[in-house]
């Protein structure tokens, strides 16, 4: 049943390679800009912010679509990011199919600190319990544990990381205070790069990338041309408004190609309608594997 899904699977980890922005690691004498704040820092006490991205293959058909909700609470300086993305479903070239899915991220920030605290992700869809699990612990380190159907497995992260998470899908969120010439290095780690069955022997480990503001340009977005950074790194381009708002953003991903992110106005009735389809689905695939003998 796992290997059934690998290919799957695989999508969703460089997905997650792609936006999963775990450790923010400014070398001074290297690149003497700062990062832009995180949403730890940019959030007031008892603010709320609520985002969604459309998610488009680069010929224009619909993938999916991405929704993030942020509140850092009056009291105590907590930080908390939750992130619904539903994708598909999907025919791929080759005539795999990907079936609608979920993914779930919750990610506790200790503002005071700006540090991830805690980490949760879990994919629903495939018929089998897929999540991670992570925890900063007293030492510094983060301890995480994953599982996807019966297996499970345990790593650690040192006592540098995590210090910023990004969202399931988006390689950027918010990026303020940017200008033409700054530069930051960041560290992205896989997290499903252990889930897979071809499970590595050397630990997690962290992939460094420069991102990079190499100039301004206008777009159109909404039907409205506006002025926007250029922001590059890795396989990502972002193109930032001078408030910060990410309006674009594409992304090359492999067995789906590149993507173009778009951010529109939220809708939470159409995030409740997608967390329902994937439930729908879900259940009417188990109706027809029971009916063909549970296979």
């Amino acid at each position: 049943m796992l290997n059934r899904w690998i290919g799957i699977l695989s999508v969703a980890a460089m997905l997650l390679a792609n936006a999963a922005i775990v450790v923010q690691d400014v070398l001074p004498r290297w690149f003497p800009d700062d990062a832009p704040p995180s949403e730890a820092q940019l959030l007031r006490a008892g603010e709320r912010r609520q985002v969604q991205v459309g998610i488009y293959h680069a010929d224009g058909w619909p993938v999916g679509c991405s929704w993030t909700r942020s509140h850092r609470k009056a009291v105590g300086g907590i930080v908390q990011v939750v992130t619904t993305t539903v994708l598909g479903p999907i025919r791929l070239s080759g005539g795999m199919a990907v079936p609608r899915v979920r993914v779930e991220t919750e990610i506790t920030y200790r503002a005071n600190e700006l540090r991830v605290d805690e980490l949760e992700f879990s994919m629903f869809g495939l018929g089998l319990p897929i999540s991670l699990r992570g925890a900063a612990m007293s030492t510094g380190e983060f301890a995480a544990r994953w599982q996807v159907a019966s297996q499970r497995g345990d790593f650690i992260l040192d006592a540098g990381a995590p210090a910023a998470l990004g969202d399931v899908i988006r390689p950027f969120d918010r990026l303020p205070d940017l200008h033409v010439g700054q530069r930051w290095r960041l560290e992205l780690l896989d997290p499903l790069s252990h889930i897979l069955p071809q499970l590595r022997d050397s630990g997690v480990e962290l992939e460094p990338i420069v991102i990079r503001v190499t100039g301004k340009t206008t777009i159109t977005h909404q039907g409205q041309p506006v002025e926007t950074y250029v922001v590059d790194g890795g396989s990502a381009t972002a193109y930032v408004a001078e408030d910060g708002r990410v309006l674009r953003q594409e992304v090359d991903v492999p067995l789906l190609g590149r993507l173009v992110l778009l951010d529109e106005p939220y809708d939470e009735a159409a995030l409740e309608r997608a967390k329902r389809s994937v439930a729908v689905d879900w259940e009417a695939g188990r109706l027809d594997r029971d009916a063909a003998g549970g296979e």
